[in-house]
């Protein structure tokens, strides 16, 4: 992923994170919190993807 444009704002009580993609289009969230909000951007911002694996608990 390239280079997006984030803006977290606060609208009628709701956190609204806003992502602009390097083609023009943006993508909208809302969020309860602004913590959330942030957090949400730092994630969809990221520059290199994450893969999350399960580790199985040895026994």
């Amino acid at each position: 992923m390239s280079q997006v444009r984030s803006v977290v704002s606060k609208e009628a009580d709701v956190w609204v994170l806003r992502l602009e993609k390097p083609n023009g289009k943006v993508q909208e969230y809302r969020c309860t919190t602004e913590g959330q909000a942030r957090q949400l951007a730092l994630v969809l911002s990221a520059s290199a993807p994450v893969e999350l694996s399960a580790q199985q608990p040895q026994a």
